[in-house]
């Protein structure tokens, strides 16, 4: 596979993972049950596989630039843990759901000047 596609491939990744991050935090902050929202499913599901994309087309691009493990890309895998893990928190905390979710976009940011800068 090319670059261009692994790249496309992380972007496509990158949205599905932000818009269903998005609606978990809008489900923790409207409140209710969980398991009676009706499209938590596919919020869960968008979760799921775009974090599945934008590991496995990072680790292409990775392998395509050639450049093993180094600071950054270490350092954008633990921001992609993290932002793993931020919805169910959000979900089981709902008073810090609209903190987590500023958090959220400055975790984003953070990933996204590793990858462009790769300062270490």
């Amino acid at each position: 596979m090319s670059y261009d596609f692994y790249k496309v491939m992380h972007f496509l990744g990158l949205f599905m993972f932000f818009t269903a991050l998005g609606g978990q935090f809008a489900q923790a902050i409207n409140g209710g049950d969980a398991k009676q929202q009706p499209g938590r499913r596919w919020v869960g599901m968008f979760h799921g596989i775009g974090l599945l994309i934008v590991l496995v087309a990072g680790f292409g691009l990775s392998a395509k630039l050639g450049v093993g493990f180094p600071g950054w890309v270490i350092g954008k895998m633990v921001i992609w843990v993290i932002l793993g893990g931020v919805g169910a928190l959000a979900a089981r905390k709902r008073s810090m759901a609209g903190m987590l979710w500023v958090i959220t976009i400055a975790l984003g940011m953070c990933a996204a000047y590793l990858a462009r800068a790769k300062p270490f």
